[in-house]
């Protein structure tokens, strides 16, 4: 029982550390008078979490020796770099609706 316990938490953190970068740019921009933000990250997170998992699962394949640490760099690394997108896109967005 303490380690199911303790895999929720790690994939809770994990699933954090994924969406978290991407749900502060959502909010200030809803702050910022973007009322539609929100919808996007319905596209946004399942494709963010896609993308890590084929990454884990590559990084597996490939025999990397430190998988643990190996997942929590492509996860910080996915969601940063799906972060500074989806704020370059609904910026570039609403740049063109004006």
């Amino acid at each position: 029982m303490p380690k199911l316990i303790l895999t929720v938490a790690i994939l809770g953190a994990l699933f954090c550390l994924l969406w978290g970068p991407s749900f502060l740019v959502a909010r200030r921009l809803w702050f910022r008078g973007d009322l539609t933000v929100f919808r996007s990250l319905r596209l946004l997170w399942p494709a963010q979490t896609v993308l890590v998992a084929g990454l884990v699962f590559a990084a597996d394949a490939a025999g990397w020796t430190n998988l643990p640490g190996y997942t929590v760099a492509i996860t910080a690394a996915v969601s940063l770099a799906g972060a500074a997108a989806f704020a370059a896109w609904r910026l570039l967005r609403r740049l063109m609706v004006r």
